[in-house]
């Protein structure tokens, strides 16, 4: 329950401050609270970052790991100095904005970019932190679900990408909710283009058949142990084949739904497709430091050019389609 609650509580903060940036635009006193909240949110950051480096610079000289393991430490706690310095150095051109200074690139100091910008710095930096100390928790498995996702737990997690991505574009404050669903990217799209993200899925599949056999074999140990944890959070194992197929839209349509509209509808015109794409892959911390990471990252590259092209609305029916059938192959194809 407190986990719930926790999670609610950032929801609301950062679709809250989505919110303030977007009126900021036009207004000084809700750009100059933006700022000051944020470099105070900054310099918390900067404090903890440099200590969690602190900390996992000593964890180098006091624990006997193998020299991968060493090295995985080491770029974790560069990781974590980096985003102490980006926290504070992200503030400095809105601060010299609301302070009267010159920019030579106002974009910076735009309250909806620079506000964008320093959420993704900073979670970015720490799902990096966490793919690379991944190997270092001692029971891995507890740190997620013990239990395979239930439809709560989907729309839990998804929810909160929805409310951040329709907020974060100004819903109810610039944009009423046709100019939202526009901004979003979502719209018709043709015959062509739905065989085009039929395409897409069939490729996707193929190359996430490659991406495994190689994950299996260039590295065994943090395959069994993300095999334990994708069995118990995605498989359909033990349903009846109704139930299976009702498992799968739910973690299609639900995924979809929730990523699609933050990383590629709302994130990726302001961020670009790259980055949105590299903190997409970030999220998935359940796979640890892998090659699987490098697979999500051209996946959600790909997904990024139909969101360019086509619009969101292909994104998520690719994004949909292809969690679908990934849990309905493993259900009726792999024993």
């Amino acid at each position: 329950m407190t986990g719930v609650v926790l999670y609610a509580a950032a929801t609301v903060f950062v679709g809250g401050m989505a919110l303030l940036a977007q009126w900021a635009r036009g207004n000084r006193r809700a750009e100059i609270t933006l700022v000051v909240t944020l470099l105070a949110l900054s310099l918390l950051v900067a404090a903890v970052g440099s200590l969690t480096a602190v900390g996992l610079f000593t964890v180098l000289g006091a624990q006997t790991a193998t020299l991968s393991e060493q090295v995985l430490v080491g770029l974790a706690g560069v990781a974590a100095l980096m985003a102490a310095v980006a926290a504070l150095a992200l503030c400095i051109p809105p601060l010299r904005s609301i302070t009267g200074g010159r920019l030579k690139n106002s974009r910076w100091a735009d309250p909806p970019f620079f506000l964008a910008l320093w959420f993704f710095a900073l979670i970015l930096a720490y799902n990096v932190v966490s793919l690379l100390i991944f190997t270092q928790i001692p029971d891995v498995a507890q740190v997620f679900q013990d239990q395979r996702l239930s439809a709560g737990a989907v729309f839990a997690g998804q929810i909160p990408f929805f409310v951040v991505a329709v907020l974060g574009v100004g819903a109810g404050v610039r944009r009423n909710l046709r100019q939202t669903v526009s901004r979003l990217g979502y719209g018709r799209i043709s015959l062509a283009q739905l065989g085009i993200v039929a395409l897409f899925v069939v490729v996707a599949l193929g190359l996430s058949a490659l991406a495994d056999a190689l994950f299996r074999n260039l590295q065994p140990e943090l395959y069994r142990t993300v095999g334990n944890l994708s069995e118990t959070l995605f498989s359909p194992e033990g349903l009846s084949p109704l139930s299976a197929v009702l498992f799968a839209l739910l973690v299609g349509l639900g995924a979809g739904l929730g990523e699609e509209t933050l990383f590629r509808g709302a994130l990726q015109p302001t961020l670009g497709i790259l980055p949105s794409s590299l903190l997409f892959a970030s999220m998935h911390v359940q796979y640890g430091p892998s090659v699987l990471i490098g697979y999500i990252l051209l996946l959600s590259v790909g997904l990024g050019l139909l969101r360019r092209y086509i619009n969101t609305t292909a994104s998520f029916l690719a994004h949909a389609a292809f969690n679908t059938f990934a849990v309905l192959l493993s259900y009726f194809f792999v024993t």
